[in-house]
């Protein structure tokens, strides 16, 4: 098996420690957040468990269940028709199927880069799943064997990739890259279980038919360790996670069950007393508390353990045949876990941890409020689970975002209103996530101040002295920029214009190019030149290359243009005329200007 290059049986010299900073670049505007946290909601009491129903198919066979970019907690569905599903800190529930596979049995699910949840379809041939907080989902499959069976976890790793393991045939680990690519390396004989540990190390769980189970810790050095003193005789190590205390936690479900703790260094020990008789042990993570939480499906409970091995059990709700079967920390402080009751019937429920909700004050909007001032969005408090701060850059979909009359317009901690955004509602939120082993995005949403609409003059309007600096000019790679000097032509042609208008009052300046192309005379239209219509009578065709608004103030303004209407689209070199026209508050808009430029190669 070759994991990061050649794989060697030894004891561990050093540690590569495992980051989680390089998860992308940017959140699309559109993504729709959900589940913002209330400010000032108290932590609810340990042990105090809400279950939710409602919105759930009567079978749906629940089987796991991960923090979400938003907030909100995402999971599996894995009757038929199988699907993706959302639920909020208040409980509302969505579903999401489009691009599942026909027969899919989504199995475990996970935080990944750039905003996107991972999961495992075990149906077989088995494949790995991507679904986006838009609800888009995504199956790959090339890469997995014919006889591939994901009936395991699925983790955010090391180099940003996702792993899981294959339990078909004698298995195997699989690395999933974010943009789909599956690699599976060698034997690994029954891993059941694999986790990201905190130094940058992969923890597989295995469970040999017949055999007492064992742990094995590869390193990023690609250095594989095979722990199985402090087991029990006949382990079943069923499920492995990250602890708080640097540790690495499971679950023991062979005849004397417990749960377990390794450390770093491979020394096991093993804890049973508080666990009920006929326990069945499915899945562990750690809490907002510090503590480690379990689904117990035979006792029908969820339990937790503390850093020193005691070990509560708590009864789930109503339903006496319900049993949870994953479990994963939320937003609002408390423990969340889903599964199934003897019918099928499935329920999703949370439990208190005592930690509080990790939104405590929400961000607040600085700044005048004012047409053409800038914005400032001054940080929420948030709680410190773990010891640790929650950090506004760690994923992809991190940070801040500006939003008007609720949608969102811009991204970054500052931001400033124009003309045309008077008479709406500005607010700003934060986005953070808290670092493994917990992984836990929340959103805070600030109040809305209203953006005052400039005063309307009674007359559309106008503007005054408009040109340019050169009329023939090179493109260069700036873009537009608001100036207050013109640029000197020299005798060869300059690199971008500077743009001049006059206006009489504040007003949103409108500039749209329009680039002068060949054509053929077809009927009566002037179609672009091609082999057909070369020789047909020659036309000048007029379409539209690009826009740029800004808010324009009285008097004089000046634009300093290089050729780039976006950061990602520029004018080819050409003919065209620029229109100008701009709009007060009052939405009354003035009569046109134009001015003509070539762009020269």
């Amino acid at each position: 098996m070759r994991l990061w290059g050649p794989l060697r049986t030894a004891a561990v010299a050093g540690r590569s420690r495992l980051s989680f900073a390089r998860l992308g670049a940017g959140l699309a505007l559109g993504l729709g957040l959900v589940g913002y946290l209330a400010v000032g909601v108290p932590a609810a009491p340990l042990g105090a468990i809400t279950e939710y129903s409602a919105n759930l198919p009567g079978v749906s066979n629940l089987s796991g269940i991960a923090p979400g970019p938003e907030g909100s907690l995402w999971f599996t569905v894995a009757s038929v028709p199988a699907a993706i599903g959302r639920i909020t800190t208040g409980g509302a529930i969505s579903e999401f199927s489009a691009g599942l596979r026909t027969d899919s049995e989504p199995y475990r699910i996970t935080t990944g880069p750039e905003g996107n949840l991972w999961f495992t379809d075990k149906r077989r041939p088995s494949a790995v799943g991507r679904i986006t907080p838009g609800g888009s989902i995504t199956e790959f499959s090339a890469g997995l064997p014919a006889e591939s069976f994901l009936w395991s976890d699925i983790v955010l790793g090391p180099e940003d990739n996702l792993w899981f393991v294959d339990q078909g045939d004698l298995g195997a680990i699989g690395r999933m890259t974010p943009s789909g690519q599956i690699t599976e390396f060698g034997e690994h004989s029954f891993p059941v279980a694999i986790a990201a540990g905190p130094e940058g190390d992969l923890w597989v769980a295995r469970r040999p038919l017949g055999f007492t189970g064992s742990i094995t810790r590869i390193t990023p050095a690609d250095e594989a360790t095979v722990f199985s003193a402090g087991l029990d005789k006949d382990a079943e190590p069923l499920a492995i996670a990250p602890g708080g205390d640097g540790n690495l936690w499971f679950v023991d479900d062979g005849p004397t069950k417990a749960i377990g703790r390794i450390t770093p260094s491979g020394e096991i020990t093993e804890f049973s007393v508080g666990l009920s008789s006929n326990s069945w042990l499915l899945s562990i993570a750690a809490g907002p508390d510090g503590d480690m939480w379990f689904g117990d499906s035979g006792a029908k409970a969820v339990g937790r353990i503390t850093m020193t091995g005691e070990i509560t059990e708590y009864t789930t709700g109503s339903n006496p045949t319900f049993g949870p079967s994953s479990v994963a920390p939320g937003a609002d402080g408390n423990v969340w876990f889903a599964g199934e009751g003897g019918g099928g019937e499935s329920i999703l429920g949370e439990i208190g941890t005592g930690a509080p909700p990790a939104l405590v004050s929400a961000p607040v909007v600085v700044g005048s409020g004012q047409v053409g001032a800038q914005e400032h969005c001054d940080p929420a408090g948030w709680s410190s689970w773990l010891g640790d701060q929650p950090s506004s850059t760690l994923l992809a979909f991190d940070g801040y975002r500006w939003l008007l009359d609720g949608s969102p317009v811009a991204t970054g901690q500052a931001f400033t209103p124009t003309a045309a955004d008077g008479g709406q509602l500005l607010a700003c939120q934060e986005t953070v996530t808290y670092a493994p082993p917990l992984l836990v995005s929340a959103v805070g949403t600030s109040p809305s101040i209203a953006i005052p609409a400039p005063p309307p003059s009674p007359l559309a309007p106008k503007i005054g002295a408009a040109g340019e600096s050169a009329r023939s000019w090179r493109e260069g790679s700036k873009l537009a920029a608001i100036s207050s000097r013109g640029q000197r032509s020299p005798r060869r042609p300059p690199v971008g214009t500077t743009f001049h208008l006059s206006l009489n009052e504040l007003a949103a300046v409108h500039l749209t190019f329009l680039e002068h192309l060949d054509g053929r005379h077809v009927g009566d239209r002037c179609e672009a030149v091609t082999s057909r219509n070369v020789r047909r009578k020659a036309c000048t065709r007029t379409v539209t290359a690009g826009a740029i608004a800004f808010t324009g103030r009285a008097g004089v303004n000046s634009l300093v243009f290089q050729g780039r209407v976006s950061s990602t689209r520029r004018l080819a070199p050409g003919r065209y005329t620029l229109v100008i026209t701009a709009t007060d508050a009052a939405r009354q808009s003035s009569s046109p200007r134009d001015l003509s430029f070539t762009i020269v190669k």
